[in-house]
């Protein structure tokens, strides 16, 4: 059923008269229950402190390449673990003055969570960093935020330094073994160059450069062998019975040759002159005696045919023969000494070929060797640029010079407390305390089946009312009713009085909460 305003106003004050000591009693509890949980409530006094963290000086810029700057981004993502150690943590709690030897191990530990869970670490911007505690006290917030920033600044420069310093001992430690390792390398390839006198640089194109001059000369020494060997069997030839006739035929051809010759030369002459010219008698005199000559050969060669004269007597007592003899024991001569040469070469192709596989081998191990001693050498480069590196990072950050730490913002004392306080306890007290009980007031009459409006018995069961009755009371009853009403204002009255009381005394600075348990 739908009712209008003026209908649920007078239901609620009908329910609120009948109920008034029940609804009275939920506001003094909600009131005084909020109150208590405003004056324990703890008081939260923050207070904060910013870094500025690797800020550039005038070092930076001289050192570059040379040391080794630190990220400013490692620091602030490592704020958080260095602050939450137990040595910083243990620390702090010794700062902040808490009387830790009333408090038994489970509450220290305890303790330190709390102190954990109340400091917060942040970055706000590119290279600062913000650390936030905060705590019921505000001299204590005070005191742990400044502290924990001294502890930060300390323990990151000494991080800092310990790892310099490691980072030194370290690689000089590699330095050390390598130069040991390059001693080592050094020797072996220095024993292997005296043991092996073909480990030597340049022996492999040495021998390469001989078999190839070797090959060469046996290719030309079989030529000329092959040369004269051809040679051999021509003078052989020339020295055969032919070769006298070759030779008397050779004699009657140049014979031929010289007057065909000088009978041009008199031709042309004649072209110029008569027969009886010096010149052309001159040379037909030469012809005569040519031909005469000739026919003198012609005569001497069928003569010895005919006479059956021995070809051997005849070469003999040629001094072409004997020329030729002398050339043939020159040849043969010749090709004894190519035949040597030929052996004496392919020998030494044969040991040069063996060397050659030595070489290889040792060229093989040589290299191997050096390679060893190379790269030995080069790593032990490399790490005494990087020692020295680590040395003047090391130096840089003992003097404090590799990363800079300033407090942009110091911690400051905390005057008012964050958070929800008193007044927000007491003002939610005071609504609550009102609105429960006229929402109890009105859930009850949306689930409660009794009739509280004359409206309803019409409109529900089509009954006409023709008149509403008060409750009545008796004397004695009306009496109690304004009795019960006057002891329930004077609740509420004193709730108002106590909310009055604790605001002044919260104003006056004079409210003394006792603990409830390690603050």
């Amino acid at each position: 059923m739908q009712l209008t305003l003026e209908q649920w106003m007078r239901g609620l004050h009908t329910e609120f008269r009948r109920q008034k000591i029940k609804l009275v009693l939920m506001f003094v509890v909600i009131a005084l229950v909020m109150l208590v949980a405003g004056i324990y409530s703890p008081k939260r006094f923050e207070s904060s402190t910013t870094i500025l963290i690797g800020e550039k000086n005038i070092i930076e810029p001289l050192m570059e390449g040379r040391a080794v700057q630190t990220d400013v981004r490692s620091f602030g993502r490592n704020a958080r673990e260095i602050l939450n150690s137990r040595r910083v943590i243990e620390d702090v709690m010794q700062y902040g003055e808490w009387d830790l030897e009333k408090l038994s191990p489970m509450q220290i530990e305890m303790l330190m969570e709390k102190i954990l869970d109340q400091t917060r670490v942040q970055n706000v911007g590119a290279n600062l960093l913000k650390i936030s505690y905060f705590d019921t006290d505000p001299q204590r917030a005070f005191k742990v935020t400044q502290r924990l920033a001294e502890l930060f600044i300390r323990e990151s420069t000494q991080t800092k330094q310990n790892e310099s310093r490691e980072a030194y001992e370290f690689i000089d430690d590699q330095v050390k073994r390598y130069h040991q390792k390059l001693l080592d390398a050094e020797r072996k390839l220095k024993e292997f160059r005296g043991g092996n006198a073909d480990a030597r640089p340049g022996s492999q194109s040495d021998v390469d450069s001989m078999i190839s001059q070797l090959r060469h000369q046996i290719g030309q020494t079989r030529l000329q062998l092959s040369e004269e060997r051809e040679k051999e069997k021509s003078l052989l030839r020339q020295l055969s019975g032919e070769a006298v006739f070759n030779m008397y035929i050779g004699k009657e051809e140049q014979i031929r040759d010289r007057i065909l010759e000088l009978q041009n030369q008199k031709g042309n002459l004649l072209l110029n002159f008569y027969e009886t010219h010096p010149d052309v008698m001159r040379l037909t005199h030469q012809i005569e005696e040519l031909e005469r000559t000739l026919q003198e050969e012609i005569r001497q060669r069928k003569q010895a045919a005919s006479n059956g004269e021995a070809v051997e007597n005849l070469m003999q007592r040629s001094p072409l023969y004997q020329e030729l003899r002398r050339q043939l024991a020159a040849t043969r001569t010749q090709i004894a000494t190519l035949q040597t040469r030929l052996r004496l070469t392919e020998e030494s192709l044969s040991e040069e070929m063996e060397r050659s596989v030595r070489v290889a081998n040792s060229e093989a191990q040589l290299a191997e060797l050096t390679r060893d001693y190379e790269v030995n050498r080069n790593i032990y480069q490399d790490l005494l640029q990087r020692r020295e590196s680590a040395r003047v990072s090391m130096d840089m950050d003992m003097k404090g010079q590799s990363l800079a730490f300033i407090i942009k913002e110091p911690a400051a004392l905390p005057i008012k407390p964050k958070g929800l306080g008193l007044r927000h306890f007491a003002a939610a007290g005071i609504l609550l305390g009102i609105l429960i009980p006229v929402g109890y007031v009105a859930f009850l009459m949306q689930v409660d089946p009794r009739v509280r409006v004359a409206l309803a018995i019409r409109r529900d069961l089509g009954l006409r009312v023709l008149a509403s009755i008060p409750p009545l009371y008796t004397p004695t009853q009306y009496a109690m009713n304004r009795i019960v009403t006057a002891v329930l204002l004077v609740l509420v009255l004193a709730v108002f009085v106590t909310y009055g009381y604790v605001g002044y005394l919260r104003y006056t600075h004079n409210l003394v909460v006792p603990p409830l348990g390690i603050s």
